[in-house]
């Protein structure tokens, strides 16, 4: 049962988010409790061109103008009181959600809207439309979001933002953080469709401490959840180990998916691996590998996908990119996904202000 998986999820956090609390919390300085807004900006603009090879051995290429990401935040504080509200622009042939306001060319969504609360910077809570806990972070230590979301966004495994709440507790020293969240289950961009709702537990830990691994970092996530009409089953288990230093951040991630789609017997397997490199001042490289089993009753259901990358910091507020991607699926893959067999190259600009 979805309620009792979510009751047993919800008591094995409370323990360590106990012991995190200090048992008074520092006091807020003056000068921190006048109010504070801060307008953002986010835009990625691209040029892509595609081959894509069909399952008939025929070819087909296009080239395409896109502004696949753009972004426009305001966020403000008070204290210990803190409120965002993000608005997403993306085509409309990605769907819409609750809320979304189309102009034919872009629809206009709220990709986040929340209230907060972080008393004494150890405890953070958030409520409305709130980031998740697995993609930010696995997201936070690619940061070459402008190339390519995580892998397990992009397969749509995963969703980086829901509506809900969560609760975060920052472990004691540089030990990391534990979270928990409750959400609709259907992502931020997706109606909710039945009464369920998904509990997800969420730890990374930073186990050795000291200068020379202090950047090494363990992740593991758990997602009770239900999706559609018919509350399918929606359980994710992601582990993995994050390097989280300035100039070079790398992982290595495994998800294990129980139920995708409206086939709650379905599972689905998803490894990446992933690296971040800033060998010189301004000089970015990227290199990423994924593999997908779509579908685990059928052997040739898999994706292999590559991105490789090399970017440049103009100036601090902007980046460009040049990548190649190349997606190599399996015969049962390539039936399922049409023209999925795949060359990308991409010349990608990011500007956040």
């Amino acid at each position: 049962m979805p309620s009792s998986r979510a009751a047993l999820l919800l008591a094995l956090l409370v323990a360590p988010a106990a012991w995190a609390q200090p048992a008074a919390s520092p006091p807020t300085a003056a000068g921190n409790t006048g109010l504070s807004v801060r307008p953002g900006v986010e835009v990625f603009a691209q040029y892509a061109v595609r081959s894509s090879r069909m399952t008939d051995g025929s070819s087909e290429w296009s080239h395409v103008f896109d502004v696949p990401r753009a972004h426009a935040a305001l966020t403000g504080e008070y204290g210990d009181a803190r409120a965002r509200v993000l608005l997403e622009a993306v085509s409309p042939a990605l769907g819409g959600t609750l809320g979304a306001l189309s102009s034919g060319v872009f629809v206009f969504r709220l990709r986040e809207a929340f209230a907060g609360w972080a008393p004494g910077r150890v405890l953070r809570v958030q409520a409305g439309v709130v980031p998740t806990l697995t993609i930010p972070e696995i997201e936070g230590t690619w940061r070459l979001r402008a190339v390519a979301p995580t892998a397990l966004e992009q397969t749509g495994l995963g969703a980086p933002a829901d509506l809900g709440a969560t609760v975060r507790a920052t472990l004691p020293g540089t030990f990391g953080w534990v979270g928990v969240g409750a959400y609709n289950g259907e992502g931020y961009n997706g109606r909710e469709l039945n009464r369920a709702k998904s509990v997800e537990i969420a730890a990374s830990v930073h186990p050795i401490p000291g200068r020379a691994f202090a950047p090494l970092a363990v992740f593991a996530s758990y997602i009770v959840g239900t999706s559609g009409v018919a509350s399918t089953r929606a359980d994710r288990l992601t582990a993995g180990l994050l390097w989280q230093a300035t100039e070079l951040r790398a992982g290595a991630v495994a998800t294990i998916a129980w139920g995708v789609g409206s086939d709650g017997d379905r599972v689905s397997y998803l490894l990446e691996g992933f690296a971040r490199v800033e060998p010189m001042e301004r000089l970015l490289l990227g290199l990423r590998y994924s593999f997908l089993q779509r579908d685990d009753r059928l052997a040739s259901n898999q994706v292999h996908s590559v991105l490789g990358t090399v970017g440049y910091r103009v100036i601090e507020p902007l980046e460009v990119f040049a990548s190649a991607g190349r997606v190599v699926p399996g015969d049962g893959a390539a039936a399922a996904l049409p023209g999925s067999d795949q060359w990308e190259f991409r010349l990608v600009t990011r500007g956040v202000y």
